[in-house]
């Protein structure tokens, strides 16, 4: 039940999110905060069920933290929307161990 539940939340609610936040996006030129906010929790259940260790969830959460880092300048600069910095960061938890 496990390996399904994984198989089913890599293989579905990653891309339809990206997809959702692109669709709406390019129709409203707004990012819900609730994509974001799935994609974190997303990645901390796939944490769980594939048994990562603390250390590798303290570097996905770091390589999150720095791409939000960048894109918040981004955003303090005007170069990009609020909804894209966040969406980016909450991207680079799923790194390519967790797909």
């Amino acid at each position: 039940m496990t390996a399904m539940m994984t198989d089913a939340i890599r293989l579905f609610l990653f891309p339809a999110l990206m997809a959702f936040a692109a669709f709406s996006d390019l129709f409203t030129m707004t990012i819900s905060n609730r994509v974001s906010l799935l994609l974190v929790a997303g990645f901390f259940v796939m944490a769980i069920l594939i048994g990562m260790s603390g250390a590798e969830v303290v570097s996905h959460l770091g390589a999150g933290l720095a791409v939000l880092a960048v894109t918040f300048t981004l955003f303090a600069c005007g170069w990009i929307g609020g909804g894209d910095a966040k969406l980016a960061a909450a991207t680079a938890l799923w790194r390519r161990s967790c797909l």
